[in-house]
């Protein structure tokens, strides 16, 4: 027997709706419960369009100035997001105040469109790093950036049910053996920054008490912390609007592309209170994904929430204000039109790694999911500078000694650090890759070392970054994403060196020696710095770079706030303390080497 598709919606929704008898699994009465909270089956396949216009806050954990504390949240910015079902099209217009790399603050507008599986956006980034407008969206952002919006508004889930019933699927949310994830513990979200002043060089950081008569103790908070701001409860606020008492609402789940998605509804009103899944994070392997949905507005036929907050593993991630929700508007025809002269091209491994790293990718805009292809630079005899491509935003240094292979800042792609070490074999033959240093801890630096520790790789980090690096090598075996050190039978012993504070750290060699300084600095407690003897080459991450200095020099507005000045001082003032011989000097996010000079005519302008 043959049905239209609209006739076996119908069937489909009365089977569930009407046959709410005693004999219905849970999932399958809290499923019915949710549909006619947000206005039954009827109203939610009429459901075509709809227009949410919002305020986003953005949180970025990992990026603070210690190891493993510290979030980032970035301005509050206007979003239009537009949504048409029956085309499958999103599109998301954001308004953004940021603050600009040369001082001053700059609007950045930047329009995604996702049709189907395709993407394409004005800019290359939210944050406004690069400046490249009308972009093909990677398979993998795009993918991200589909998921996103899918977690942010749970209709589109309970439209997918509604065509596909096979996607309910029986999950006990309540069982002690389900995989929980990553959680941060509450001394890990803090502090909170919520401004960058780089013109000074300094922070304003929400923080606890607790955690402030901890740093304040340290070396670095009188050259990093501006002043901070005492909520000890500001943590317990978050929770206290994201978490519930799961055993109190009726469950149901059903098949994602990763992992299940489980729907917690309210036994009364039969409201969705929170959903929640798993997906994989670069530094904590498995890490739980929550949405909270609050402030439910019912003056339309169909409710929506109001108020959207996102977790991950516990520390906030998004928060989602909505000013308004109109319901099949009316969008002009050209409203989901591709930029002219563009072609998508899909490729399904990369888009699927894009749904398990979803937000890493969302976070970090200029990082890839995929395996790059590499691009290569020799800068002398055995020293090679190595790029990703499509561009990473990260380069990295291969340092050839007698007995082996030193590689200075991965990145943060798993992926990258695989083919990385792929190019050594091939280009560099018959020696290991002995010693890996990623310069500090913010994940598009230091978050990509596992696939070198797979290789035997010694790690060489500052001694306040051990522990840091000591927990993202020995976490759990993925559920979600199988990575190099997860595939490892035999696991080697690894070695973690921490590099004083006062005293650089020496990997010896006859041609080629790596020295490792650590800087006192206004960015990160763990900051180092390395040098290729004999080549006077200064790797210098974050501390100088030259782009930067080009910005500033000829009023390039660009954002965000990075102009490194307080930074590339403390960076000249750690030449000088350990007579470092920095002819040339490499930043992380340069495409080439500069001169020494560079620096002193930057800080001396």
């Amino acid at each position: 027997m043959h049905y239209s598709k609209k006739i076996f919606l119908a069937l489909f929704s009365m089977t569930l709706i009407v046959g709410c008898g005693s004999q219905d699994s849970n999932d399958e009465k809290a499923f019915n419960l949710a549909l006619e909270s947000i206005g039954g089956a009827d109203m939610i396949q009429s459901l075509d369009e709809y227009l949410i216009k919002s305020e986003r806050d953005e949180y970025i954990m990992g990026q603070g100035p210690e190891p493993g504390k510290g979030m980032m949240l970035l301005a509050a910015p206007t979003t239009n997001v537009s949504h048409k079902l029956s085309q499958n099209a999103i599109r998301v217009d954001l308004i953004t105040t940021l603050a600009a790399r040369e001082g001053g603050y700059i609007t950045r507008e930047v329009n995604t469109l996702l049709i189907g599986d395709e993407g394409y956006l004005s800019e290359d980034d939210p944050m406004g790093i690069v400046k490249e407008k009308d972009k093909v969206l990677t398979p993998d952002k795009a993918a991200a950036a589909m998921k996103t919006e899918r977690l942010l508004n749970p209709h589109l889930l309970i439209n997918e049910v509604l065509n596909n019933s096979s996607l309910l699927v029986d999950v006990d949310a309540s069982s002690a053996d389900k995989n929980e994830g990553w959680r941060y513990k509450e001394n890990e979200v803090f502090p909170v920054t919520i401004d960058r002043l780089r013109q000074t060089g300094l922070r304003t950081l929400v923080a606890n008490k607790e955690w402030e008569q901890q740093a304040s103790q340290k070396e670095f908070f009188p050259k990093m912390i501006n002043k901070t701001l005492i909520e000890p409860d500001w943590l317990d606020k978050w929770k206290a609007n994201t978490e519930i008492d799961e055993n109190d609402y009726l469950t149901f789940s059903i098949k994602d592309k990763v992992y299940p998605i489980t729907f917690y509804v309210n036994k009364d009103s039969g409201l969705i209170a929170k959903i929640s899944t798993m997906e994989w994070d670069v530094v904590y392997g498995d890490i739980e994904i929550e949405v909270k949905f609050d402030n439910w507005d019912f003056s339309q036929e169909i409710p929506f929430p109001m108020t959207v907050r996102m977790s991950q593993g516990g520390a906030p991630r998004w928060e989602i204000r909505r000013d308004s929700v109109e319901i099949n508007p009316g969008f002009s025809e050209d409203h989901f039109d591709q930029p002219p002269g563009l072609k998508y091209i899909h490729n399904e491994s990369f888009a699927q790694r894009g749904w398990e790293i979803s937000q890493t990718m969302r976070m970090f805009t200029l990082s890839g999911a995929y395996r790059p292809e590499l691009k290569w630079t020799a800068l002398a005899d055995g020293i090679h500078y190595l790029s990703a491509l499509p561009l990473d935003g990260i380069y990295t240094l291969i340092v050839e000694q007698e007995n082996g292979v030193v590689v200075i800042e991965p990145g943060m792609n798993d992926l990258k650090g695989e083919e990385v070490a792929k190019w050594i074999y091939a280009n560099i033959p018959n020696k290991p890759i002995t010693h890996i240093i990623p310069t500090h801890h913010h994940n598009d630096h230091g978050a990509g070392i596992r696939p070198y520790i797979a290789e035997g790789a010694d790690l060489v980090v500052h001694e306040s970054a051990v522990d840091f690096y000591r927990a993202q090598i020995d976490r759990p075996k993925s559920s979600v994403v199988i990575d190099a050190l997860d595939r490892l039978d035999d696991r080697n012993n690894e070695v973690i060196t921490g590099v004083s504070p006062d005293e650089p750290y020496v990997i010896d060699d006859p041609e080629r020696p790596v020295i490792v300084y650590p800087v006192l600095n206004g960015h990160t407690e763990d900051m180092t710095v390395a040098l290729i003897g004999n080549a006077n080459m200064l790797y210098a991450g974050d501390l100088y770079v030259s782009g930067v200095a080009r910005d500033k020099r000829s009023g390039t507005k660009r954002g965000p706030n990075v102009v490194p000045y307080h930074s590339a001082i403390s960076l000249n003032e750690a030449i000088k303390e350990f007579n470092i011989p920095a002819d040339i000097l490499l930043g992380s996010h340069d495409v080439e080497p500069v001169s020494y000079q560079d620096l002193i005519d930057y800080i001396t302008d």
